[in-house]
């Protein structure tokens, strides 16, 4: 491998208002590689000999709009030649894992077997954490369910650190063979970018780009609106030390801005063209300056609330005591 291969980690949510940007980068590679599992009948797929609608059938994807068109996106860059893999260490074992407990395999059993038990601990102390949010999120004393969220994003962490070191590690025989590889892959996987530069240093240069970013500095003048529990997280997958009453606030403030996030998959439209991304600047807008307190207060009363009436709870929230701030003062 020479010094010009380019590795470019395109980092995203999947959304619809991302695939521009991404066809944009994609069509700059030779080969681009996915975030997901290999599939048997992808190939199928790529070549017209199989329907998207056919192909999505068995697969339950999360945001519906988005991999429909994506898959017509990559059928046409699969007629311009580039190739297009699926690459996914991490998801293929924990498939596995999952085949192998089906069959009635006991989890030493299913431990046992190469590659599965690294994995399988990752899985098991994530589930376990958030388990363990779910417990209290309702009932336990708001400190208790801020504990929780900060033990869940440890626990995400470590697992995003096994994920990421087995993806960085398999990506190595597509950029020693390939002069331009475009990665796709979810906007916190900044770890994946950190092994791809220690395993290929020297050899490649790998270029991160956040592919709103365009927008999101226009609007917001940084790269993305990262939310305070991916930034909790991040914290924890770099060990970068944090004071505890960082920590605390952060996830303090996740609880409040997970609530103001719409869930339903929003197509762009020409009045808004990101709509997602407005979304969640909105919700870092409104949590950026809450205290511990002011999560305390807040939490309670917009837990059980839908996205839009938690929205206009918390600028209530903000508009009465700003006014008290200017009495006060």
């Amino acid at each position: 491998m020479t010094r010009h291969h380019l590795v470019t980690v395109g980092l995203s949510s999947h959304r619809l208002e991302v695939l521009p940007y991404a066809r944009r980068e994609m069509q700059n590679h030779e080969a681009i590689v996915l975030e997901e599992a290999p599939e048997p009948d992808f190939p199928a797929l790529l070549a017209g000999k199989l329907r998207v609608d056919g192909y999505l059938a068995d697969k339950d994807p999360e945001f519906p709009a988005y991999s429909r068109k994506q898959a017509l996106l990559l059928r046409e860059l699969h007629q311009e030649g580039k190739g297009i893999f699926q690459v996914e260490p991490y998801l293929e074992r924990l498939i596995r894992i999952h085949e192998l407990l089906a069959e009635g395999l006991t989890r030493s059993q299913v431990e046992s077997r190469p590659g599965l038990k690294e994995v399988y601990d990752a899985e098991a102390r994530a589930s376990a954490a958030l388990l363990n949010f779910y417990a209290r999120a309702h009932n336990a004393p708001f400190p208790q369910v801020v504990a929780a969220v900060q033990d869940f994003a440890r626990a995400d962490a470590a697992r995003f650190r096994v994920r990421d070191d087995l993806r960085a590690k398999a990506l190595l025989p597509l950029a020693s063979s390939i002069a331009s590889l475009y990665v796709e892959a979810g906007y916190i996987h900044l770890f994946l970018v950190k092994r791809l530069r220690q395993l290929l240093a020297g050899q490649a240069h790998v270029l991160p780009v956040f592919l709103l970013a365009g927008p999101s500095l226009k609007t917001l003048g940084r790269p993305r609106p990262m939310g305070p529990g991916d930034l909790l997280t991040l914290y924890y997958i770099f060990n970068a030390g944090l004071k505890k009453e960082k920590e605390e606030v952060l996830a303090a403030r996740s609880l409040i801005y997970i609530k103001l996030l719409r869930k339903d998959e929003m197509a762009p439209t020409d009045d808004r063209f990101t709509p997602h991304m407005d979304d969640e600047i909105q919700a870092y807008r409104l949590t950026a300056d809450l205290t511990f307190q002011d999560c305390a207060a807040l939490y309670p009363e917009i837990r059980r609330l839908p996205p839009q009436a938690a929205g206009q709870a918390v600028r209530r929230y903000l508009g009465k005591n700003c006014e008290n701030l200017l009495v006060e003062a």
